[in-house]
């Protein structure tokens, strides 16, 4: 087959780079070049007739087509506002989300063409200027359009789910969908995405948290508002997807206006829990435990093995004295460490926190370090070493959700026949850095997880 293609319904069509392109005369908004056809061929083995049928029924419905892409792509950019105005430093007052109108939307977008899948699927494509990199695509054939990436609508994997509806999955390892929802008394689409490969599909846990969550969403967001009102009346916060893992946990990932910053929200165990995001999508590896032939020579520390695991949903260096006692006999006691930290996160959280007073100190820091312009008595203000911009008194949720476990170090008395370890944690914004010092909190417990020392150590 040559490079040149002249079809009774596309016209001519050139072939490049694994599709046919051709030209439909008429320009799309803001425009002024013919809008680009792109008709999906990988092995150049000919345009099917499902994309003809696929192109007339455009034709046939092209001006609500060209409707529907501007009602999705102006939700798309309001609901992303926060993600784009991060990126685009220079955004005009007339760019914000409450005021974007469709003529000011299409300055920012450019290079429209119509892509045709090889099944059929179909959907405008664009770039915009808040990601050169990706383009982004409208999907149209569906009953139910959606704006995806480009990548996206030329590997388009979809399926539609009895429990969780038109799903499309993200080429990487999740599905996506949308669901209205009604916060703050507004309705807004809310992402749901699912942990799992094309291959995996979605599992029955994800389908009955799906399920749960849906007969519960209002009481969570009260008791979610409660635990934000709880931390300072000021707080508010925008669920903007649901995630939900293999294993049927879920729970939202948010924009917290008042940090202006992303977060996660752990939903289904009881009380709403803020975590990081990253601590959100690993939260189903927090039972991960370890074995003897997975310890290697510590990068770091002479004489150490180590290997990692997860814990509390985040990656985290496990390290042993080699000369302390065979492995085989070590880990057990770890694994029931590490099953003791697993399961009482909240009561370490709380020994480190209150019981120690290193929420004080931390407020103690922060105090020395320089009052922002605009600190008041009622509101005190003030900007760390990093740039990061806090108020006193600082929330426990904040303080908690700055912690990083960064590794655990254990020792065995070998008389006593006893395990002991030491967790060390950073901090994320760091509140106790000072321009020569930077710190890290040590703790000290023994294997049944009774903590025996808290303390701030310099490094």
């Amino acid at each position: 087959m040559t490079d040149i293609l002249k079809d009774d319904v596309f016209g001519e069509l050139d072939f490049q780079e694994e599709a046919w392109v051709g030209s439909l005369d008429a320009p799309l908004y803001n425009s002024d070049e013919n809008l680009t056809l792109v008709i999906q061929d990988y092995n150049k083995e000919g345009i099917l007739d499902i994309q003809k049928e696929a192109y007339k029924t455009y034709l046939q419905n092209a001006d609500k087509y060209k409707e529907i892409a501007v009602d999705y792509l102006l939700d798309y950019y309001k609901w992303n506002y926060e993600y784009i105005a991060s990126i685009i430093s220079d955004l005009d007052e007339n760019d914000h989300k409450d005021v974007i109108t469709e003529t000011q939307l299409f300055v920012m977008i450019e290079l429209w063409c119509l892509y045709i899948g090889r099944d059929g699927s179909f959907g405008y494509s664009f770039g915009c200027c808040w990601d050169n990199e990706n383009d982004l695509a409208v999907l149209l054939s569906e009953a139910e359009p959606r704006v995806l990436s480009r990548t996206q609508l030329e590997h388009l994997c979809k399926r539609n789910d009895d429990t969780l509806g038109f799903l499309v999955h993200d080429g990487n390892n999740g599905w996506k969908g949308l669901k209205k929802h009604c916060f703050y008394g507004k309705e807004e689409n809310l992402e749901i995405e699912l942990e799992g490969s094309v291959e995996d599909g979605i599992n029955e846990a994800q389908k009955k948290a799906y399920a749960e969550y849906l007969e519960i969403e209002d009481e969570l967001f009260k008791k979610f508002a409660d635990v934000l009102q709880a931390n300072g009346a000021n707080r508010i916060a925008l669920p903007k997807t649901l995630y939900i893992d293999k294993e049927g946990n879920y729970g939202w990932i948010c924009y917290a206006l008042w940090k202006n910053k992303y977060m996660g929200v752990l939903l289904s165990k009881d009380t709403p829990r803020i975590l990081s995001e990253s601590r959100l999508r690993n939260y189903r590896r927090r039972s991960m435990s370890v074995k003897p032939e997975e310890f290697g020579a510590s990068n770091r520390f002479f004489g150490v093995l180590s290997c990692n695991v997860f814990v509390w949903g985040e990656e985290t260096e496990i390290c042993v004295d080699k000369e302390k006692g065979p492995l085989e006999d070590l880990v057990p006691l770890i694994n029931n460490l590490l099953s003791f930290l697993n399961h009482n996160e909240n009561a370490v959280m709380k020994a480190i926190v209150v019981d120690a007073g290193m929420l004080k100190q931390a407020e103690y820091y922060i105090d020395c370090m320089e009052e922002a312009e605009g600190s008041t008595e009622e509101c005190r203000v003030f900007i760390l070493e990093d740039g990061t911009v806090v108020t006193l008194p600082l929330a426990e949720e904040d303080f908690i959700e700055s912690l990083h476990l960064n590794e655990v170090f254990i020792d065995f008395d070998n008389e006593e026949q006893e395990l002991s370890a030491t967790l060390t944690f950073y901090c994320r914004p760091d509140y106790f850095a000072d321009p020569e010092t930077n710190h890290i909190i040590a703790v000290n417990m023994d294997s049944k997880g009774n903590i025996r020392d808290v303390e701030l150590v310099e490094i």
